[in-house]
């Protein structure tokens, strides 16, 4: 039953109810709740506590009788709603914001409740904006904000490289190329697991022109480094990535695969047969953490084992799929032609 349908919401829940009202939908699924969440505060795009505040707002909203929950939902920790309904009674409008926004940040005088990075960013252009000078990207974000990540993968809203007067670093993306020269370039998270492929695919490439080493968190950045490459190499058409099934090993891919497409890139989707492979063969061992934030990025088919095995508690190291298993089964390859 909705609770007090004049409780006052906070920015993001206000933000969000806004953000579902204008779908036009009475019932709205999961993904698009979460795609609206990610739009209603942007600093949880890539952030390992988006589906623990997402459960809370939706609690926020619940009690305030903007939504009603479906009764079954996901397997995740905490669980979501498979979607929501939206009722006919909504709070009354808060006030409109009154910050004064530096002229830099004047498109930000539209959002109904900017996010706190924005305003962050905004108390810092009125204080050193006349004589900063560019740094790379990561030093500005520690200066901001106090988390040297916060500006890791897309920047929120229009905020702009030339605003924070930072420069992005590309580290190197190490990639060995394969006979044929095919489209496809496969990033393997760990060195080891690079190799064994290289030579698993050496005779056979298929459509696999290159291997590339992630470096593991390194890839979130590196990805641009696609963007640079010489005229000798080719220009890859699709990437596909295989990395350990663990919270990181899912939020690495996406966040790289997030910047990749707003950089002109392709997009970063998943080895679908090496990752069903690691599923089959891999031996579990205990997680440090749990999110199944970003089951999502894996192919349908692939979410709910996932969902099982971090809900055990448990995350599985791409190396169990090894040089062994590749050459003796080519079920692996699955996922690795273009579409």
């Amino acid at each position: 039953m909705p609770g007090d349908a004049g409780a006052a919401l906070g920015p993001v829940a206000e933000r969000l109810a806004e953000l579902l009202r204008a779908s036009g939908r009475t019932r709205i699924p999961r993904s698009a709740v979460r795609a609206a969440f990610l739009r209603a505060d942007p600093t949880m795009v890539g952030s390992v506590d988006a589906r623990r505040n997402l459960a809370a707002v939706l609690a926020e909203l619940t009690a305030a009788g903007v939504i009603e929950p479906t009764d079954r939902a996901d397997d995740g920790s905490p669980p979501l709603p498979n979607s929501v309904r939206l009722l006919r009674t909504a709070p009354a409008p808060a006030p409109q914001d009154r910050t004064p926004w530096h002229a830099e940040l004047s498109w930000a005088a539209g959002l109904p409740r900017p996010s706190p990075t924005l305003l962050q960013v905004n108390e810092w252009l009125f204080r050193h904006a006349a004589r900063a000078v560019e740094v790379p990207l990561r030093e500005r974000a520690l200066e901001i904000t106090g988390d040297e990540k916060a500006f890791d993968g897309r920047l929120p809203g229009a905020l702009s490289l030339a605003t924070l007067r930072a420069r992005r670093v590309v580290p190197p993306l190490h990639r060995e190329p394969l006979p044929g020269g095919g489209p496809v370039l496969l990033v393997v998270e760990n060195a080891d697991t690079m190799d064994s492929l290289l030579r698993a695919l050496r005779p056979e490439p298929g459509a696999v022109g290159g291997v590339a080493w992630g470096a593991g968190d390194a890839f979130t950045a590196s990805v641009l480094a696609l963007r640079e490459a010489p005229p000798s190499e080719v220009r890859y058409s699709a990437i596909r990535y295989f990395g350990d099934l663990d919270a990181a090993g899912l939020r690495i891919p996406r966040r790289a695969g997030e910047l990749a497409v707003a950089e002109g890139l392709p997009p970063v989707r998943p080895a679908t047969g090496l990752y069903r492979a690691l599923l089959e063969h891999g031996r579990p061992a205990a997680a440090s953490s749990v999110d199944h934030a970003d089951v999502e990025w894996l192919d349908p088919a692939l979410r709910g084992p996932v969902r099982d095995l971090f809900a055990s508690g448990a995350r599985l190291a791409q190396e169990a799929v090894g040089a062994e298993h590749l050459a003796d089964d080519t079920a692996w390859r699955a996922g690795l032609a273009l579409d």
